[in-house]
């Protein structure tokens, strides 16, 4: 695995790679945080946030390597999100047992991308189709665990029902789409140098 971790789309000197590491990092970590604060997005919050956050942890997959930058940048998306406490207000403690699935999840989408686009070189689509699914799946089984090991009140069930499975497929969609317009714009760019 460590060796898959290595390999990147397009290869770029050190400093190219710590300016895409820099914007995958304000993708992942700033945008859940502080974005939401100083925009209001009201109720298409969780869709706007979620599609950035998803298009950040598909580019690190493309354009970036190493074990633990992949590691951290999986991570960084929840640890914003609980730290800012915005997008699920009251029920960021629920939210907060979500955690390690959608760690494992985010990971999983990023692990996907990397060995079926980066490495074995699949088409796009496909390779989207199964690391959405992969994450959508890993996300709705933690929720899935949650409420059947602990109790957890009915609004709050139905809320996180839809957040961590439609939602979960849209913004992870979403951001699948935009990641790929800038894979398009980042060859265009290619061929005409």
């Amino acid at each position: 695995m460590t060796k898959l971790m290595k390999e990147q789309l397009v290869e770029v000197n050190k400093v190219t790679n710590v300016v895409i590491t820099l914007l995958i990092t304000i993708g992942a970590f700033v945008v859940p945080t502080f974005l939401v604060k100083i925009i209001p997005l009201g109720k298409y919050q969780q869709i706007i946030v979620g599609s950035v956050v998803n298009m950040s942890l598909i580019l690190t997959a493309l354009y970036t390597k190493g074990t633990i930058k992949t590691i951290a940048i999986a991570t960084l998306p929840s640890i914003s999100t609980i730290l800012g406490g915005l997008l699920f207000g009251g029920m960021t403690l629920y939210s907060k047992t979500m955690i390690p699935a959608i760690w494992i999840g985010n990971f999983a989408l990023i692990l996907f991308y990397k060995l079926l686009y980066v490495n074995k070189k699949w088409k796009y689509p496909f390779c989207a189709s199964i690391a959405i699914m992969a994450k959508v799946a890993i996300i709705y089984s933690g929720f899935m665990i949650m409420v059947n090991a602990m109790p957890v009140p009915d609004m709050v069930k139905q809320t996180l029902n839809v957040s961590m499975g439609l939602t979960q497929l849209i913004t992870a969609t979403t951001g699948s789409v935009l990641a790929y317009l800038i894979v398009v714009s980042t060859r265009l760019k290619q061929k005409e140098n």
